[in-house]
């Protein structure tokens, strides 16, 4: 080990620290060496239970993009040469989990200056890393030049111990160095300690609003969601956005400060992103009223690149640097984000009812959607799709259009004015296209990216796609007869996925393992044997496995206030949130 690390581990042993835990530092430093040695990625990840492309799906578009080609292309000739096309690229050809993050910034960044849970700067480093590369296209509270130079400089201006503590504590949950960290409730783990240090600075906070105690409020909360501890969580939250609500963040630019204007812009939308999510996703209120919008609007990125920053990954061996266009992505989703806190404020309000949408004002909204899709830049056109945040961005479009047009046909069903011949018939062929198109995107998802780097928004949709399917399943299930079998086996491959994905995504969120829990009680004996070989560690007989849900719905409370994808936008969402859920779960 380097000196200082051998030193901070020989000063813990004296002090007393319990061994299983200093093995772990151990462990993890040299965990680092073994990201060093890339493996070859294969041409594409194996669909579980049926590996193929069911034919319902082929008429999407998705099927038609560069991506895919590139994916069947590198099956058939894995073997690339010099002079290869486009699509041999190493971004079209391996997986987001093979690249690295390219950033003298980030090498010059001492995170060992900034925190006293651990002194192994190359560690950190790593984990900081993976953050950029997998969180940071949804979580975009700061700009990233403006932190890592200060954290380089030793700044205090765009950079805190409090703001360094809470971003490696969010860090920690993506990272695929650690083996159990959703198990977040261990004391030893380095999540639970940059967690608690993050917790600790905040409490000493003199409440003066600044810009990076704002961000790690939303750092905090972010990680606290991924436990399923929303509702405690929201407390950083709601201090977060009245800090930033005094300091004008929302506000036409006050000052002559150039650069400080910039990062309260950013910081701006990427809260305002970020909270219209979450109330979208818990049935709440509209957090950023419609005069909340930030003041200060996006600006192009092809004449103001500069604005946004880019992220710029390199896939070893291959030196060549490829950007993922982030301001593009940032620019769209939080456009997508202002449509979608329209939703908000059309369906929710203070009582737990959420209020009928009508069909006009559900056009309205299609119409907005359909407009920005349309206006897209290149690079995020379907043809275009390259990264997870790219895909992710069209499931989100996708996902919204389904929520929406069902919440038509349950609320005609209901209480509300019934749907005309022609309005159910093109509701129902809406959400039709949109499904199949979710399911593709994820599908593709799949096979370049896998699902193993956890992403809270794929778990969302994962869990949104798994509903889908579980409803004509279980009709089918009823009155097999009229089923051809064909239908039913393509239905299940799909089911699979979807959990066997929030299996993978539970090694690394505590969330993930509770949503799948929940969704393996509404399987039949039958199907849940068919998932079980697909959603269990390797080692566990089946036995085993109810051992291993029992553990993951009981040992902790779910304070949750997320409602599961599925549940329509007029209907009361109580039976559908997360912490009613895992507390029956808990029950049993």
């Amino acid at each position: 080990m380097p000196e200082r690390d051998a030193a901070d581990v020989f000063r813990r042993i004296r002090t007393g620290a319990n061994a299983e835990a200093v093995v772990q530092q151990i462990q993890e430093g040299s965990l680092i060496m073994e990201l060093s040695i890339v493996p070859e990625p294969s041409p594409r990840f194996q669909f579980p239970y049926i590996d193929k492309i069911p034919s319902t799906l082929k008429q999407s578009t998705y099927f038609r993009s560069q991506l895919y080609e590139a994916i069947e292309s590198s099956e058939h000739s894995p073997r690339l040469t010099h002079g290869r096309t486009p699509l041999q690229h190493s971004n079209y050809a391996k997986p987001l989990h093979a690249a690295k993050f390219v950033d003298p910034l980030l090498e010059d960044a001492k995170a060992s200056n900034w925190t006293t849970v651990s002194s192994n700067d190359r560690l950190m480093r790593t984990l900081l890393e993976g953050y950029l590369v997998n969180q940071y296209s949804e979580h975009f509270f700061f700009h990233k030049e403006y932190l890592l130079a200060d954290m380089a400089s030793m700044e205090t201006r765009f950079c805190s111990p409090l703001l360094v503590n809470a971003l490696l504590a969010k860090a920690c949950v993506s990272s695929r160095l650690f083996a159990s960290h959703a198990r977040f409730w261990e004391p030893d783990s380095l999540l639970y300690r940059f967690l608690a240090e993050a917790k600790r600075l905040w409490e000493l906070e003199d409440g003066e609003p600044r810009l990076p105690t704002i961000q790690a409020g939303c750092l905090i909360s972010a990680t606290m969601n991924d436990f399923g501890q929303d509702a405690p969580g929201f407390v950083y939250t709601r201090k977060a956005l009245g800090m930033a609500h005094r300091m004008g963040l929302f506000l036409a630019p006050r000052t002559d400060d150039t650069k400080l204007e910039h990062a309260k812009s950013f910081t701006a939308w990427g809260l305002y992103t970020w909270l219209t999510s979450q109330s979208y996703f818990c049935f709440k209120p509209p957090y950023m009223l419609a005069d909340d919008t930030p003041a200060q609007s996006l600006p192009d990125v092809e004449t103001n690149p500069e604005w946004y920053g880019d992220i710029s990954l390199r896939y070893p061996p291959d030196q060549h640097s490829y950007p993922t266009g982030f301001g593009q992505g940032m620019k769209a989703l939080s456009e997508l984000r202002v449509i979608k806190n329209e939703v908000n404020a059309m369906c929710f309000n203070a009582s737990e009812v959420p209020k009928k949408m009508l069909w006009e004002a559900a056009l309205l909204i299609q119409t907005k959607l359909e407009a920005w899709y349309e206006a897209l830049p290149a690079l995020l056109q379907p043809r275009s799709l390259l990264y997870p945040a790219h895909l992710l961005l069209h499931s989100e479009y996708h996902s919204i259009l389904i929520t929406l047009f069902k919440s038509q046909i349950s609320s005609a069903n209901g209480s509300g004015p019934p749907l005309t011949h022609h309005q159910h018939f093109a509701a129902q062929e809406t959400i039709l296209q949109a499904t199949i198109h979710l399911e593709s995107l994820l599908r593709i998802y799949y096979l370049r990216h896998s699902f193993e780097a956890y992403d809270s928004l794929l778990t969302v949709f994962l869990v949104h796609l798994a509903n889908l399917t579980l409803e004509p399943l279980e009709q089918f299930e009823q009155d097999p007869s009229n089923v051809p079998r064909d239908t039913s086996e393509s239905l299940l491959s799909t089911l699979i996925l979807c959990l066997k994905g929030l299996y993978d995504q539970s090694k690394s969120a505590y969330v993930a393992g509770v949503l799948l829990a929940i969704l393996k009680k509404r399987l039949s004996a039958e199907v849940h044997d068919a998932v079980a070989r697909y959603t269990a560690p390797d080692d566990l007989d089946t036995k085993s496995e109810a051992t291993f849900e029992s553990t993951v719905g009981e040992l902790q409370p779910v304070p949750s206030e997320f409602v599961l994808p599925g549940a329509d936008l007029c209907q009361d969402p109580k039976p559908w949130r997360l912490g009613n859920l895992a507390e029956q779960l808990r029950r049993r």
